[in-house]
């Protein structure tokens, strides 16, 4: 189980509102945001498929749902560079020895966000981590 420390928590839950849901909607109670994105973090972290969430974490369908919000909301690029800048200052991160990565996937099949790239349709993703991944 993956659980966020109090401290993690506490530097990024502004980014991340409780959902709000009016009073009279019946039989549907808010789930903390806290707990559904511990169990975003599981789905990333291990790359199951949704309907594999563990039970101790919140339904699955509640979960990508939220995830879905936050992606259109695009939460992630405020969140990470605020989140560098915080362990950058107070010495979490060491940039003395970094390392930058790159990899190609073909995605043929296209898609509406997938844009034209020098040599035809794909993703590039890059990625930077220090000596410690």
């Amino acid at each position: 189980m993956l659980r966020l420390r109090d401290d993690q928590w506490e530097r990024i839950q502004d980014h991340f509102p409780e959902e709000h849901i009016p009073d009279g909607r019946p039989s549907r109670k808010p789930i903390p945001t806290r707990a559904v994105l511990e169990a975003v973090l599981w789905i990333l972290n291990t790359g199951a498929q949704w309907h594999f969430l563990p039970q101790c974490y919140p339904n699955y369908k509640t979960v990508h749902r939220r995830f879905q919000q936050w992606c259109q909301q695009e939460v992630r690029r405020e969140v990470l560079p605020q989140l560098a800048n915080t362990l950058r200052e107070d010495g979490g991160i060491d940039e003395r020895e970094s390392f930058i990565d790159a990899t190609f996937a073909a995605a043929k099949g296209g898609g509406e966000a997938v844009e034209l790239t020098k040599r035809g349709k794909g993703v590039k993703i890059l990625a930077i981590v220090d000596r410690h991944g």
